[in-house]
């Protein structure tokens, strides 16, 4: 095993995150409660968003890409997940404004609880990890330690949706793509 390998799965093994089972429990059912979900983020946040889209469109559920073509309009009993490490976007913040004048529901992972993102979400999450725009510990650039832990932290909320019976591996794979 090379040795950057043992830093970054070190470095993981120590980022906090506020979610707990309360609160992942409050976001399962926001999931399974909404008409539709639609995901967005940018960069490399946007990829790891992108796989919780896969993982959720395989629950079974309605799920959209934010400014996907094929993205209808978001409404009423909709929910709407970012995930932004720095929570300042202004695409997303557009995105956010628009959810909130059709009453969707909304929900942020990020590493700034207090930028603007955050403050106006029904349900924020801090992942306390580096983003891109402040130089900290980690000796991943930029805001790699954050985007990993962000894709960790989804693929646990759908472990913790096997574990309490929600969906089943069997209902995964009934979705998974068969176009691959």
């Amino acid at each position: 095993m090379i040795d950057e390998f043992d830093q970054i799965i070190s470095e993981l093994s120590k980022i906090n995150c506020e979610l707990t089972n309360e609160k992942a429990d409050q976001i399962l059912k926001m999931f399974l409660n909404a008409k539709s979900i639609f995901l967005s983020g940018e960069g490399r946040s946007g990829l790891m968003i992108n796989a919780l889209a896969n993982r959720l469109t395989q629950f079974g559920l309605s799920v959209h890409i934010v400014n996907e073509v094929t993205a209808p309009a978001i409404g009423k009993d909709d929910l709407l997940i970012f995930n932004s490490a720095s929570g300042k976007s202004s695409i997303l913040i557009s995105q956010e404004e628009s959810a909130k004048k059709a009453n969707a529901k909304i929900i942020v992972f990020t590493a700034n609880k207090k930028a603007l993102l955050s403050q106006k979400s029904d349900v924020s999450i801090l992942i306390d990890a580096q983003d891109k725009d402040i130089a900290g510990s980690s000796i991943q650039p930029m805001g790699s330690l954050y985007e990993q832990a962000s894709l960790l932290l989804f693929d646990s909320l759908v472990l913790r949706a096997l574990h309490n019976n929600l969906v089943t591996v069997s209902q995964l794979r009934s979705v998974h793509s068969n176009l691959e």
